[in-house]
């Protein structure tokens, strides 16, 4: 019993001290840098690869998101992997679609395409229709096809904000740069045109949850090199280092393992290379609004992260570095076994009244520290301009100390049942969320700032002609070579 105790009471101090690390760490951190204006920043080519499989109910939102960008050098590549529903014939009827020959490099593996197609009222807009492969199978496939230097990933139910691109490009125009992350927000939550903390307590839940998962952790690990996940809903990756890796690969969790593969690049050839996280890129996505569709994606995150572990195993500990594998076994396997091992505690506790008092107090540093961090995301939140009024400011205060006891038992269930499951099945299926398509950020009428479409295209076109004529007069007057992606490959 001794030895339990010891060995609990250890594995909790360095779990608290690593939550500690990332309270003060990320309140360090989370002062906003200082950008170049995006009017002077020359903007690089951007691939956009949403794959789709039977996501009809959402691509007129994502669309929407597209509609109000106010990037211009960028192609937009839909991948419809096999889907059963009306997603082509939606997608033929708003992009108005026609059969053309997309080019393909030949790099990646992937299932067979169909047919390719692009858009008369959109040139810059493509669609590849493709057998059913999964979703890694389905981004090979539209990275393929790509002609922009950065590739981006997003999920079919996330919606960007009209800045977003310029703040990935602004961030990226350091070559050292070979990945970078956007943050997801929780679409059900953005309403009128900004924030309200209101709606089902599910989605509350996962509201602190994205909150404190991105403004805190994921502003600290990419500061010290130890990102281990580049959401798969908004992500972006020089195209030579994704062609270099290989692609993606049919995982569970396609996102987690494309990123350690990117850190084996950086420890193992480009050393002086990195990946950042960009708090001012922000994109709206829709979450699970019921425990069946919640159930589904969290089982499936823990299956990805144990999946992805299964990848590196100890025999290739050398790809990644020490430091990363164990910073990455602490941070994503201790709350969980933490979890279990407070609970078993707790229950063993009051049943033989022995340890009590040690129980609670330990329960209540963990609950003080969780409630902390979740409203330190919030405050950070707002130095990235994401703002909620002062009476959602109270409720989420509440709703913080609520939920610990109650909600966030769910995180332990999760993972215990998505090991458990990793382990006995032996079909690790998508096991896709079912969406509503009710997310949108944008007013429902196509026009921006009361600009028809149609004339935005055509100017958006005379504007990129006028920019590029410049650019090559600059470029001869000043005789200047303008940099590559070649120059950038010999870093490191």
């Amino acid at each position: 019993m001794k030895i339990i105790l010891v060995v609990g009471l250890l594995l909790f101090a360095i779990f608290f001290s690593l939550q500690l690390m990332y309270l003060f760490l990320s309140l360090k951190l989370s002062k906003p840098a200082k950008q170049q204006s995006g009017q002077r920043v020359p903007q690089q080519k951007l691939t956009i690869l949403v794959p789709a499989y039977n996501e009809e109910m959402v691509l007129r939102s994502c669309l929407d998101g597209f509609r109000n960008l106010v990037y211009r050098n960028y192609e937009l590549i839909i991948i419809n992997d096999g889907s059963k529903d009306g997603s082509i014939p939606l997608l033929m009827d708003v992009l108005q679609l026609r059969e053309c020959p997309l080019p393909a490099m030949n790099k990646l593996e992937y299932e067979a395409v169909k047919m390719t197609y692009c858009s008369d009222l959109y040139p810059h807009i493509h669609v590849i229709d493709k057998e059913n492969g999964g979703k890694a199978d389905a981004l090979n496939a539209g990275a393929d096809h790509s002609t922009g230097d950065i590739i981006i990933t997003l999920d079919a139910d996330s919606v960007l904000e009209k800045n977003s691109l310029m703040h990935i490009n602004e961030a990226m125009q350091d070559p050292l740069v070979i990945a970078s992350g956007g943050m997801v927000h929780v679409g059900q939550m953005y309403k009128g045109g900004h924030p309200e903390f209101k709606g089902k307590g599910l989605v509350k839940y996962q509201l602190s949850d994205y909150m404190m998962s991105f403004y805190v952790k994921r502003l600290v690990q990419a500061k010290f090199g130890l990102m281990s996940v580049v959401s798969g809903a908004f992500g972006a990756f020089r195209n030579y280092a994704l062609f270099e890796v290989g692609g993606y690969k049919k995982t569970i969790g396609e996102d987690m393992e494309i990123t350690l593969n990117f850190q084996k690049l950086i420890h193992q050839k480009y050393k002086n290379s990195k990946m950042l996280f960009v708090p001012k890129a922000q994109c709206y996505t829709e979450v699970p609004a019921d425990f069946k569709n919640l159930s589904k994606q969290r089982v499936r995150w823990q299956k990805g992260f144990l999946d992805s572990l299964r990848i590196y195993n100890k025999h290739k500990v050398h790809n990644l570095g020490m430091r990363f594998v164990m910073f990455l076994v602490l941070d994503a396997l201790l709350p969980g076994v933490v979890g279990i091992v407070t609970t078993f505690a707790l229950i063993v506790s009051l049943f033989t009244g022995d340890l009590v008092g040690l129980t609670l107090i330990l329960l209540i540093m963990t609950a003080t520290l969780q409630i902390s961090l979740r409203l330190t995301a919030y405050r950070i939140a707002r130095q990235y301009d994401h703002r909620y009024s002062i009476a959602d400011y109270a409720k989420i205060f509440v709703f913080s100390i609520f939920e610990y006891p109650t909600y966030r038992m769910l995180d332990t269930y999760y993972f215990v049942y998505g090991s458990v499951a990793y382990l006995f099945q032996h079909n690790h299926s998508w096991n896709k969320v079912e969406r509503t398509g009710l997310v949108s950020i944008y007013p429902e009428n196509l026009a921006v700032n009361g600009v028809p479409e149609v004339l935005q295209v055509a100017h958006a076109m005379v504007v990129d002609t006028v920019l590029e004529t410049l650019e090559k007069v600059e470029s001869v007057e000043s005789n200047e070579t303008p940099k590559t992606n070649e120059g950038v490959k010999k870093v490191g």
